[in-house]
């Protein structure tokens, strides 16, 4: 009789008198279990296993509302430790980790029943169950409006740059300043920070703050965001003719997401050819669902295995947890287990010149 194959692997009971002396012991036999618990854990296997990878490019994409809520100091944790290579972000979690970096305040509130016209009334910004001072955040756009305001001024001919120049710049500008968000950690470890959606931010704002005095036709800094895609597939393909495989995470969607995974299409339609270049990895966290339409390019291990950018039968995982509680989880696993980037590739050639 032949052997079942769907007897290959049991699913284990959880009992609080067998745990593991370590929670990241513990966290990684999840997998075993069912459900979202198990989803979390195979998210966490892979991501570790990206790591240990000897040549692997690793893109996150990182959505929602998170640097708000207070998880702005992981993504620098992991970009400090380069488990990450290149970030994908909401212009909202670049700005608002920077408000916070400044000496900046969230305060909590009543997510059930607040009053927001009360709220207004008191100019408090509401995230949910958090808010922000109006003021203190308009000093957050004043303080952006000033880095495009003086480098307007410095330029003596109109010059264009993308989304991922502009970061970088940033980011050595306030860490200059002391100032050490995310974009002026990775500006400092070479990181390049791609935002395609860059004005929906406070940083649309701030470009008006600091340029609307100045005619369009005389203004000297001028932000293209086509070249953004441009350049992140500069990158995907220079570690594809050095061999280096490629993995992302989706710490939510929208966006950053869909962005990520035209990697993949984009470097096909420019070989002219058939072939595709699929991730070997993907993993995404998210409390969005497919069935609406708005999962952006669905599950990783469905839909965009159609468009070939996730690999069919690659290592992919997805858990349909909050954001708030995987992160917290995966990152203290990683940290507890005092886990280390194998090899992280070095991307100081994409930012000559920039």
């Amino acid at each position: 009789m032949a052997v079942n194959p769907y007897k290959k692997f049991r699913r284990e009971s959880f009992e609080p008198n067998r745990l593991p002396k370590t929670f990241w012991q513990d966290f990684a036999s999840w997998a075993d279990s069912s459900f979202q618990a198990r989803g979390l854990a195979e998210v966490y296997r892979v991501w570790r296993d990206m790591m240990q990878e000897k040549k692997i490019l690793i893109f996150l994409g990182y959505s929602g509302s998170l640097s708000s809520a207070g998880f702005w100091p992981g993504i620098v944790w992991l970009i400090k430790n380069r488990f990450i290579d290149v970030l994908v972000s909401t212009g909202a979690n670049i700005s608002e980790d920077v408000f916070e970096a400044m000496g900046k305040k969230y305060y909590k509130v009543d997510p059930w029943f607040p009053d927001d016209a009360d709220l207004l009334e008191h100019k408090m910004d509401r995230f949910y169950d958090h808010a922000a001072d109006e003021y203190d955040y308009r000093d957050l756009e004043a303080l952006l409006a000033d880095f495009i305001r003086e480098w307007n001024a410095e330029l003596t001919e109109r010059t264009v740059v993308s989304t991922v120049e502009f970061l970088h710049r940033l980011g050595v500008w306030l860490g200059k300043k002391d100032i050490w968000s995310i974009t002026a950690v990775a500006a400092k470890a070479k990181v390049p920070v791609f935002c395609p959606a860059l004005v929906d931010s406070g940083y649309g704002e701030a470009y008006i703050r600091a340029l609307h005095s100045i005619p369009r036709a005389e203004r000297k800094l001028i932000i293209e965001q086509f070249w953004d895609a441009e350049q992140i597939f500069e990158i995907a393909e220079w570690g594809r003719k050095r061999g280096y495989r490629k993995g992302a995470g989706y710490i939510g969607g929208g966006v950053p997401k869909d962005f990520t995974q035209l990697v993949s299409v984009s470097q096909a339609l420019m070989e002219d050819n058939e072939e595709v270049f699929p991730f070997d990895y993907s993993f995404q966290i998210t409390t969005d669902s497919p069935q609406w339409g708005g999962l952006s390019g669905c599950g990783v291990m469905t839909e965009p295995i159609s468009w070939g950018k996730q690999g069919n039968g690659g290592r992919n995982a997805q858990a349909f947890v909050d954001a708030t509680i995987a992160l917290r989880l995966i990152l203290r696993a990683f940290k507890e287990e005092g886990l280390n980037r194998r090899a992280p590739p070095d991307l100081g050639w994409f930012f000559n010149g920039k």
